[in-house]
């Protein structure tokens, strides 16, 4: 599998995730509000959970406990496309931001 066949899938998931919190919020009144703030830092929270869970499995394997190396480098590619996406969305938020700033009013 290829890394943008694999980053397409991470960000259709997040797409998916956005939909269905968007979905939720429309059946039910009376939850809070669920915006863009909360999905991307639910997204940072897990990218961040996805870069521990790969150091462990390294350090685990490091240490000659019972991982398998197949174990490593899936954890490892799942935790650099996930920081690549959330690197890109934060760039793409920044272009916009930056685009809006310039816009006269």
């Amino acid at each position: 599998m290829r890394i943008e066949d694999k980053f397409a899938q991470n960000e259709a998931i997040f797409n998916n995730k956005f939909n269905s919190i968007n979905n939720d919020k429309k059946n039910d009144e009376k939850t809070e509000s669920i915006g863009f703030s909360d999905v991307l830092k639910n997204y940072i929270d897990e990218t961040n959970g996805k870069i521990s869970e790969s150091n462990s499995v390294t350090n685990g394997f490091i240490k000659g406990e019972d991982v398998n190396i197949d174990e490593v480098m899936v954890k490892g590619q799942e935790a650099s496309l996930s920081l690549q996406f959330l690197t890109q969305t934060r760039d793409k938020l920044l272009e916009g931001y930056n685009q809006l700033s310039k816009m006269q009013l």
